[in-house]
């Protein structure tokens, strides 16, 4: 598991490579913010959408890190908590 995966997602810029929606897949943007079950991305069209984390998952367009937000289906401030201790280890 990659150390992106305890950091903070709101502010990064993404492209959907992969979720459950096809109509998702390719999307573009940058992360607005994160719930327990979803991102929401700002396009560069400045529309708001809304990507289930359920399985989906990101690569963050300056570094070609994935977020595999299927991992990820916890509260932003449990996610840092309960998956460091598996980036440590």
């Amino acid at each position: 598991m990659d150390v992106i995966m305890v950091e903070e997602w709101i502010g990064l810029k993404v492209k959907i490579g992969a979720s459950t929606n096809p109509n998702n897949i390719g999307l573009e943007g940058e992360i607005v913010d994160e719930t327990l079950n979803a991102i929401t991305i700002l396009t560069e069209k400045n529309e708001r959408k809304t990507v289930p984390k359920k399985g989906a998952f990101a690569i963050v367009t300056h570094s070609g890190k994935i977020l595999e937000l299927h991992n990820a289906i916890l509260r932003p401030e449990d996610r840092t908590k309960k998956l460091y201790k598996k980036v440590v280890s």
